[in-house]
């Protein structure tokens, strides 16, 4: 990949308890030599190639790739994916390109439009949001509660970004049963951290 069209996603966790639960933050960092791309004890990386991307896999979690008219998906998760694509902990990202023909908003706006329909339904109780700008990409966060009854609470992490340039909508999903957040929060912090996406996609 070319060392300039990539964005590694990247967030850190904050001291404080409520700090924590803020959104992570993404900053643009260099792409990685042949020699820095070692992943992390622990990870080995999974390559996304339909859309020039790639993401840390922790080496005990399951891979999936999914294609449709409209959309590319990929699941890294804990458990092993069954007909459904029901998980409990694990990372999701969707790509959607040409948003602007496939939703009669261009991708910017509707980023910003899902991003700010999240967390707020019956059940949901947002934790934090942020918004940035990076060259071309806008990237909207929201962390939220999703209570699931007797099956107990969800966190889930989001990210909904959108290039400017090439009109491509890019959904990121980290979550974890409430019970076990502190412990997947450590996977997916790294893995929101190392998150490469080719920007000319």
């Amino acid at each position: 990949m070319d060392r300039s069209c990539l964005l590694v996603v990247y967030s850190l966790l904050l001291a404080s308890p409520t700090a924590a639960q803020t959104p992570t933050s993404p900053t643009r960092v260099p792409a990685p030599t042949a020699s820095q791309a070692a992943a992390p004890m622990g990870f080995k990386w999974q390559l996304l190639p339909e859309v020039k991307a790639a993401m840390l896999l922790p080496y005990t979690w399951n891979y999936k790739a999914e294609t449709s008219r409209d959309a590319q998906a990929y699941f890294l998760t804990r458990e092993r994916i069954v007909a459904g694509g029901q998980f409990q902990t694990g990372m999701s990202l969707n790509v959607v390109r040409q948003m602007t023909v496939k939703s009669k908003q261009a991708a910017a706006a509707y980023a910003q439009a899902f991003s700010a329909s999240s967390g707020r339904k019956a059940g949901q109780q947002v934790l934090g949001q942020e918004s940035k700008s990076q060259g071309p990409l806008r990237l909207f966060g929201v962390r939220y509660r999703v209570a699931n009854g007797a099956a107990g609470a969800k966190i889930i992490q989001q990210w909904a970004i959108a290039n400017t340039v090439t009109d491509t909508f890019y959904l990121l999903l980290f979550e974890s049963p409430e019970k076990d957040w502190p412990q997947a929060w450590k996977l997916g912090e790294e893995m929101i951290k190392q998150l490469r996406l080719d920007a000319g996609v």
